[in-house]
């Protein structure tokens, strides 16, 4: 397939991501050539939030808060296959305007134009206005379908301590970038006849029988010309991670090539690489390396990274910067994703690779895997199945297994086995658990953080079944998620959705003491209407609360990070109960309809009892006796009957209820209650 070919195929595939997800013709391509770029860790998570003025657009934006990093996208759309020149004007015009975005919103001159039903674009302008100090890398990004010239790209710049950096992602990159996840074109770097340099080097041969390693010096400005056109393709996909700036290392890097180019060799550690071959030769008993076949960095990133980077800018001299190289060549082809792995995870770090990079292979992510590939959704007409979800255990999956396929009816037939919209990764995975495991303090914290906890989680739970009930109920969780987030977002709230969506969830789960129907939401792929009534009621309540810190002026992103945020939360009185009776399941929760069980004290098993042996009949008597004797608190009142609701049907209660049961009891007899036998 030519490139000609694949932009037809990708328009084609990009009108039908717009029907199929209601998405305008250019919010569809935008979506599109995003899993071109975050499968390149180019960005982490990005959020389309469309805006266009006199002398603005913007179409998408990416905030990466453990990096301090924001990134703005525009894009150019072209919707005609055989007209896909975009001008250099167009390029350079769009940076122009992304860039005035930001300066704008800096300076507090576009608030008032912004009408907060537009909840994705004001909550951008909400976290350029929260962060502008800690903000200190801008990426700005033109998306297009078309076909860009190569040299339009403007060179980095920095402005009161924030560093702005551009990219362009257009057909040729994204053809590129799809060749090289089909295996279908590999980096060849051939030293010689390309960039007419040959390396020296020391070879270490036949010292193992599954790697050769070799050692040379690479010059800076080749290393930053080869990163600049592959980009984090050089990255083992497994371990690449989002590079910026913000480590004091990258900083320091930057000042050295700046200030002291010539000591740069000496003071950085160097890089190791893969490769699956390279050609060497011997002159004069020295040894050169003058070709690699499919290099991968595997640790140095952010070394490489920060060269290029930092070559982008005016006055830039890269003559007298030399970086080490490792090359271990990898004999053992039948092994090469694990030992690529293993020389990642053991190489002699500079800088932390995100802990989610890590966990592929953790035995509880295989197994989720093998599930999302081999169960089906169930038939809603009763006919035979024809889709699955897809569970991305490592970066980039979907889009290699996509590509792998034959253009045309098989990649058609790969998207309605696994549609777009039923694919997931670790993150979200983590999301849809952590929020089920009533932790949103946690889940607001980031998506690398929230991971981190997630991987804690599945420690202690080593011998978690994930059986198929789990995997169903998992899938459950998720669908839960998405349809919330859409509810959500439709109320237009003016930001914090995410911190929404997830304390909403964990609400429901409190309520419901983990006993909500997840089956079968996995049967109907949906949730049921009663409880997207449910959800609706409980918006308002949530977002009160969530932009109410207890602290005024406080941070209300910082506020939803604190895990008192959520307890007062859980503890407010809102009658939702009675309507959340028909969502519970039938059966009693399993162990498998959670990643870890609770465990109960001796006493704390005792004091359930005991409020359990109690007729359901008391706890509806004191109800009305509080209420027409005005006794208790309005929460206790409710209480009270909701136990007798509990109790009655036999659905189990918390530690939490439980005591709470017994405090109202006590309380209810000392105020002139009487137990009616």
């Amino acid at each position: 397939m030519d490139i000609k070919e694949f932009a037809t195929e990708f328009l084609e595939q990009a009108l039908i991501t717009a029907e199929s997800e209601v998405l305008s013709q250019e919010a569809a391509i935008t979506r599109d050539i995003f899993d071109y770029v975050t499968d390149s860790s180019e960005a982490v998570d990005p959020v389309l939030c469309y805006y266009r003025s006199k002398g603005i657009k913007i179409n998408a934006y990416d905030y990466d808060d453990d990096d301090d990093a924001l990134s703005l996208f525009s894009t150019i759309p072209k919707l005609e296959a055989n007209r896909l020149t975009v001008a250099d004007s167009e390029v350079s015009d769009l940076f122009g305007k992304m860039l005035r975005f930001h300066k704008d919103v800096v300076a507090g001159k576009l608030q008032e134009r912004i009408d907060e039903s537009n909840e994705e674009l004001f909550e951008l302008m909400q976290i350029i206005s929260e962060a502008a100090n800690e903000i200190k890398t801008v990426r700005l990004f033109v998306l297009t379908n078309g076909r860009a010239g190569t040299d339009v790209l403007p060179q980095s710049f920095e402005i009161d301590g924030v560093f702005y950096e551009h990219q362009l992602w257009d057909i040729e990159r994204l053809y590129q970038h799809d060749r090289m996840r089909a295996g279908k074109q590999k980096i060849e770097i051939d030293f010689l006849n390309t960039h007419n340099v040959r390396l020296k080097c020391l070879s270490i041969e036949s010292i193992s029988d599954t790697i050769d390693v070799y050692l040379t010096i690479i010059p800076g400005a080749l290393l930053a010309k080869i990163y600049g056109q592959y980009r984090q393709t050089l990255l083992e996909k497994n371990v690449r991670t989002f590079l910026q700036f913000k480590a004091k290392v990258n900083k320091e890097i930057r000042t050295t090539i700046k200030d002291k180019p010539d000591l740069f060799l000496a003071y950085n550690n160097g890089i190791s690489t893969t490769a699956e071959d390279v050609g060497i030769f011997t002159e004069n008993g020295m040894t050169y390396i003058n070709y690699i076949e499919n290099l991968q960095i595997v640790n140095g990133g952010q070394t490489t990274a920060s060269i290029f980077a930092t070559s982008q800018e005016k006055d830039i001299d890269l003559s007298r910067v030399f970086v080490q190289m490792k090359v271990s060549v990898i004999r053992a082809t039948d092994r090469m994703d694990d030992i690529v792995a293993d020389i990642s995870r053991y190489a002699n770090s500079q800088t932390s690779i995100k802990d989610s990079d890590f966990s592929s292979n953790n035995p509880y992510h295989i197994a989720i895997e093998n599930f999302s590939r081999s169960e089906w959704i169930p038939s809603r007409t009763g006919g035979r199945a024809t889709s699955k979800w897809f569970y991305e255990r490592t970066r980039g999956q979907y889009l290699d297994e996509q590509s792998r396929r034959q253009q045309g009816v098989e990649q058609k037939k790969f998207l309605i086995e696994y549609p777009k919209l039923n694919r997931f990764n670790k993150g979200e995975l983590a999301k849809y658990e952590m929020s089920w495991l009533q932790h949103p303090y946690l889940v607001s914290r980031g998506a690398e953080n929230n991971f981190k906890e997630f991987t804690k989680e599945i420690v202690k739970a080593s011998k978690v079944d994930v059986s198929k009930k789990y995997y169903h109920q998992l899938i459950g969780k998720a669908i839960l998620f998405k349809v919330i987030d859409k509810l959500v977002q439709k109320k237009s709230l003016g930001g914090y959705k995410a911190n929404m969506v997830s304390y909403l969830i964990a609400f429901i789960s409190s309520r419901t003491n983990k006993k909500l129907n997840l089956e079968q939401i996995w049967v109907d792929q949906d949730i049921s209407e009663n409880l997207r009534q449910v959800v609706d009621r409980l918006i308002p309540i949530v977002w009160r609360h969530i932009t109410a810190p207890d602290k005024p002026g406080m941070n209300i992103g910082e506020w939803c990070k604190k895990q008192e945020c959520w307890i007062k939360l859980k503890d407010k009185l809102v009658d939702i109960d009675p309507l959340l009776e028909d969502e519970i399941a039938d059966n009693n929760l399993s162990d498998s309809n959670e990643l870890i069980s609770s465990s109960l004290t001796p006493q704390e098993s005792a004091v359930i009892d005991e409020v359990m042996a109690i007729a359901p009949s008391t706890w509806f008597g004191l109800a009305k006796w509080a209420k027409d004797e005005e006794k208790l608190t309005p929460f206790d009142r409710k209480l009270s009957f909701n136990l007798g609701i509990l109790v009655k049907k036999d659905k189990g209660l918390t530690i939490k209820q439980a005591k709470n049961g017994l405090r109202i009891m006590k309380s209810a007899k000392e105020q002139g209650f009487q137990i009616v036998e």
